[in-house]
């Protein structure tokens, strides 16, 4: 966890390309103390020095993009994940319950959070992989934004791209992660609203109620006050 005087050099790093130490160091702050957290930084190669000056390191600059001049602190950013809609012959889609939290017990298509460099279509096949141990034939069908709201407060904000899944099958079942969650396959009415981590519920109505095939272009769902 970063200490206030951390993010005190990170935020002048960001409104400034380079910086000298004694325009880094907060007025009162002891000089053993200031380079204590100043050595930290560049421990975790968040900044470097550069001849007299210091500056941030490319993690340091991916961090800065994170940083809210306004407030000093990091923002929360929107979600970007991808999900996995597999129908059978028996109207049944795949779904998984989740073992952990933020969504213990709750239903929704294999899906998961994008990784850094991953590309969209290498994320699907592992999240299909890594929640039911299984691969497809995987089809783009486009973007879905979801946004949810506790009273005034934004509780949930994040872009679903949509893969459907054809001729699945077993295989990778080495990459199959029974801790995260468990698969199975059920028609969409046996599952109660309630039982769904939020958005995914109105996620699978709205393709269940679109053909195959159907190209999601950037649709915005609301999910309904908590």
């Amino acid at each position: 966890m970063l200490s206030w005087i951390q993010y005190h050099i990170l935020l002048e790093l960001t409104r400034h390309a380079t910086r000298r130490y004694s325009e880094l160091r907060p007025k009162g702050v002891e000089g053993n103390l200031f380079m204590y957290h100043l050595k930290g930084l560049i421990k975790d190669d968040l900044i470097e020095k550069y001849e007299k000056h210091y500056r941030l390191s490319t993690k340091g600059l991916q961090f800065a993009g994170t940083l809210s001049l306004e407030t000093g602190k990091t923002r929360q950013q929107p979600k970007i994940l991808t999900a996995i809609v597999c129908k059978n012959d028996n109207d049944e889609y795949l779904f998984s319950r989740w073992h952990r939290q933020p969504n213990v017990g709750l239903v929704s298509f294999p899906h998961g959070m994008l990784h850094f460099g991953e590309k969209l279509d290498e994320m699907a096949a592992r999240e299909l992989a890594e929640k039911a141990g299984l691969i497809a034939r995987l089809t783009y069908r486009g973007g879905v934004y979801v946004r949810g709201f506790r009273g005034n407060i934004l509780d949930r904000h994040m872009l679903v791209h949509l893969f459907e899944a054809a001729e699945a099958r077993p295989g990778r079942e080495a990459e199959l992660r029974p801790e995260v969650g468990e698969a199975f396959w059920a028609q969409l009415e046996t599952i109660a609203p309630g039982d769904f981590v939020p958005g995914f519920y109105e996620i699978a109505h709205l393709v269940h109620n679109c053909p195959s095939g159907t190209i999601f272009d950037d649709i915005t769902v609301t999910i309904p006050d908590a």
